[in-house]
């Protein structure tokens, strides 16, 4: 914790099996995270296989963690000094177009579903397909489902017609785990105004995240300093309130340098990435807003943010009492 207040990361990762958290992280006050589950691009046999390992790792008790099920379990985690993991698909291919598979996998865990991760699938369109289908009928099935279990829909790498659909299907607050302003740093990434105002009514968050390529000013054409990733926050902000903001690290969790996500991302997605590999580079160094490689570095964010002049009521909804209030709602 962080003054007694709950913090939770939109979005966390590792590259190849998960073995905990870092010491980094340990030290940094962070509470929760949403953890990208391992293998889940490789189908349903081996992400249970990478979720059972996960569940093994809770049992040796120096790693101080815990997989998250009930707010509760946060709560009382972070109590005893234990960091929650909170089972998310970023990919949720696992799924593939069966309700029974997400009840199974409802019940090993999983807490939150992106549904979709850049491309389209069964759910629906990714955020960098050239023609945007938007949300399938499937898909409309899949949050109605979702409501009912208590499972948070993710919408970070959707396209616009997905995610805009989706708000207005789901009968509880959604989320952007992990995204930035579109009008401000121009990627197929981020989301626009009418998305994030649509999401603020339903009660949801955006997570905003300081993943380079989504926080940078492309007319310095270099690494996006913390005064960058600010100017998000203060947008969004000014635009949707306080009560719909949090962030989403998008960093590996272990300090892992995730060259390979970085090689598949240029390979794959360059629209997301191209630009920014070719001006700013792809060395870890460069790919986060300086002084906020992820949750290790959260206190660099909170000292920044109070410089601008947030109350400490504000940081605390920022940190993770905005997240916490979604996950009161939409978990059972």
């Amino acid at each position: 914790m962080i003054n007694n207040c709950l913090v939770i990361d939109g979005c966390a990762f590792v590259e190849g099996d998960f073995k905990g958290c870092s010491s980094k992280v340990a030290d940094s006050g962070l509470d929760a995270f949403f953890l990208t589950l391992p293998k889940s691009g490789e189908g349903f046999t081996e992400t249970i296989k990478a979720i059972g390992n996960i569940y093994n790792l809770t049992d040796i008790e120096e790693k101080k963690i815990q997989v998250a099920r009930t707010l509760r379990d946060i709560e009382e985690g972070a109590e005893a000094g234990k960091r929650s993991i909170i089972l998310a698909f970023q990919d949720p291919h696992p799924i593939e177009n069966s309700l029974d598979n997400l009840r199974a996998l409802y019940e090993l865990g999983v807490r939150v579903v992106q549904l979709t991760y850049n491309k389209a699938n069964y759910i629906g369109t990714g955020c960098t397909e050239t023609i945007d289908r938007g949300l399938t009928d499937f898909g409309a099935r899949l949050i109605e489902e979702m409501n009912k279990l208590g499972m948070i829909v993710d919408l970070s790498h959707c396209s616009k017609l997905t995610a805009l659909a989706a708000i207005e299907a789901s009968k509880q607050p959604v989320v952007f785990s992990h995204a930035c302003i579109r009008s401000m740093t121009e990627s197929p990434r981020n989301r626009t105004d009418e998305e994030i105002i649509l999401l603020a009514k339903k009660g949801g968050v955006i997570g905003l995240s300081p993943w380079g390529p989504l926080c940078w000013k492309k007319e310095k054409g270099k690494q996006p300093s913390m005064d960058d990733y600010l100017d998000h926050v203060d947008y969004a902000v000014k635009l949707v309130g306080i009560d719909h903001v949090g962030f989403g690290g998008d960093c590996t969790i272990d300090d892992g340098e995730d060259a390979s996500g970085t090689t598949e991302q240029a390979t794959l997605y360059p629209a997301v990435v191209g630009e920014y590999n070719a001006k700013v580079g792809v060395h870890p160094s460069v790919r986060h807003a300086i002084g906020f490689k992820g949750a290790g570095e959260v206190k660099n964010v909170v000292e920044a943010m109070k410089v601008r002049g947030y109350k400490e009521s504000d940081i605390e909804k920022f940190l993770g009492g905005n997240f916490r209030r979604v996950i009161q709602s939409v978990w059972k």
